[in-house]
């Protein structure tokens, strides 16, 4: 019989890295672990600790620990290194696949906003770590004798962008398109969490070359021509319907993706474009020129971004707490976590 393998502590690894007996790492008040599965059956693992920031004296104690953090990195690395190791060699032996934790690597942070957290991320590679039958994906052999994640700790799978999630098990606390999430406290019973991830539909073809089945070609381009001519005439009116006149906001020089005006009257600042902040800084600070509060679908076009990567950012900022989403009929409103 196989040797039952339990992950049942791997979030609590990261937040209680001890060296000589001395607990190296802050005390932490929550942890997400983000499993992203990667098409070939291997998954990038980001355990992100944060510990909350509510003095000036927490503040100045996590930049100590900051400053140790940064001068031996290593230090703080191979203890959870030798741990994940460990787990994924003992999953590796019940499962009679090749795994290995590649990439091991950890750093630290301290954001502000709108909360302020100390935040150390530990993220690794873990190879086949989901079983490959032909184009399937199933996840959940490695989670033999159970998964736990603490109160207030949260655990989210994604699915890569060729698959969809056919199947899940137990039911998620949340679902936002194929990413699922569990918040604790969580005990799972043996072999769960467990997905099935199968191939995206192929997209569907509108025209063939030899007009069988589906828009002939001949129809197709006096189609697009229709179209074409209608978005000339939109585009020669102008947005406020004055014949000639451009939409608001193409008169500026730096206009481009960020730099418009968003739907509804909101507007974006050259803050929220500036290259060096973050995709997630960048939504915080949409949300905080228009009063803290927006429609999910408005940040997708302030940005220029598809539904998928908005998304993806905007439950990145929920799962660390930085911002709050409301489902609303059939659209999310996402505003900023409010400070406590």
């Amino acid at each position: 019989m196989r040797r039952l393998v339990v992950v049942a502590t791997l979030l609590l690894v990261a937040s209680t890295i001890v060296v000589g007996g001395v607990q190296q790492t802050p005390d932490a008040d929550n942890t997400v672990t983000r499993i992203a599965v990667q098409p070939d059956g291997d998954a990038e693992w980001t355990v992100t600790v944060r510990t909350r920031l509510e003095t000036e004296e927490e503040l100045r104690a996590y930049e100590e620990f900051q400053s140790r953090f940064r001068a031996n990195t290593s230090e703080y690395v191979s203890p959870f290194r030798t741990r994940i190791e460990g787990v994924v060699a003992s999953s590796a032996t019940a499962t009679d696949r090749e795994m290995r934790a590649r990439n091991v690597t950890a750093a630290t942070d301290i954001r502000q906003l709108p909360r302020r957290w100390g935040v150390v991320t530990y993220s690794f590679t873990w190879t086949q770590f989901a079983a490959a039958d032909r184009d399937v994906l199933a996840v959940g052999d490695v989670f033999a004798g159970g998964f736990f994640i603490a109160e207030n700790d949260t655990l989210v799978v994604t699915t890569p962008p060729e698959y969809t999630l056919a199947e899940v098990e137990p039911t998620p606390d949340s679902r936002d398109g194929d990413t699922v999430r569990w918040r604790g406290q969580r005990d799972f019973s043996d072999g769960r969490p467990a997905l099935r991830l199968e191939p995206a539909p192929a997209e569907t073809t509108t025209g063939t070359a030899d007009g069988g089945g589906g828009l002939p070609l001949a129809a197709l381009g006096g189609l697009l021509a229709l179209v074409a001519a209608a978005l000339g005439v939109y585009l020669y009116r102008g947005r406020d319907g004055s014949t000639g006149a451009e939409p608001p906001g193409t008169d500026r020089p730096d206009a481009g993706p960020g730099s418009g005006p968003v739907p509804n009257g909101a507007e974006t600042t050259t803050a929220a474009s500036d290259p060096t902040l973050t995709d997630g800084e960048r939504v915080e600070q949409l949300l905080a020129d228009n009063g803290g509060r927006l429609k999910q679908g408005d940040i997708a076009e302030a940005f220029e971004w598809s539904a998928s990567k908005t998304s993806r950012v905007v439950s990145q900022l929920a799962d660390d707490g930085r911002v709050e989403k409301l489902r609303i009929g059939r659209e999310n409103v996402v505003s900023l976590s409010k400070t406590e």
